[in-house]
């Protein structure tokens, strides 16, 4: 299956073939959404952990430019997002599939592991296929998008699970090596998750 995550607004000017948005339409085999599977307190958790351990590996200046700002501002019940410019987004990845985000593969949440974010990781947890997985958090800069590509399994695994937090996302997904491939895109609000097998 060939995946492409970008914005609606990129997505309109292509077109859409086909919207799911709550899950029940005609995905293929293997591909489950559960939308609104996390509500906006636990999203807030999540994200705001996520951000932090994405935030730990920024330069000392920019940590610093970060701190300023929320001194300045205060925390923001609306957004935990801060101004893009206070994060050092990458232009590209090295396989050139992603563009304008931040990432890192996470062993452990360290701090960041209270018994709230426990509670949604266990519950995300009862999703998990087998055992055996890798977490990744990747961070998009608003026009940042994943670019058409085929996972590798061999370093990946055999299935991807996947949380939306922040804006919406449309998942495009079209199968490979077909002779007239299906296609289908899928909106990903936030608090949405996904099973691809």
């Amino acid at each position: 299956m060939q995946t492409r995550l970008c914005s609606p607004a990129l997505l309109k000017r292509v077109g859409f073939r086909f919207l799911s948005t709550n899950g029940k339409g005609d995905l293929p085999r293997g591909f489950t959404l559960f939308p609104n599977f996390l509500d906006t307190h636990e999203q807030r958790v999540l994200l705001t952990a996520a951000l932090d351990q994405l935030d730990s590996l920024e330069s000392k200046r920019v940590r610093k430019l970060q701190k300023q700002y929320r001194l300045l501002h205060g925390p923001s019940e609306a957004d935990v997002f801060l101004p893009e410019e206070l994060y050092t987004f990458q232009k590209g990845h090295y396989d050139n599939v992603i563009r304008d985000y931040r990432e890192m593969h996470l062993s452990s949440w360290g701090e960041s592991q209270t018994l709230e974010l426990s509670r949604i990781l266990n519950r995300l947890h009862t999703l998990y296929p087998s055992e055996n997985t890798q977490t990744h958090i990747l961070h998009l800069a608003s026009e940042g998008e994943i670019l058409p590509h085929i996972d590798n399994i061999s370093s990946s695994g055999t299935w991807i699970l996947a949380v939306s937090l922040g804006a919406e996302r449309v998942l495009h997904m079209e199968e490979a090596n077909a002779f007239t491939p299906k296609k289908f895109d899928v909106l990903l609000t936030s608090g949405s998750v996904y099973l691809q097998r």
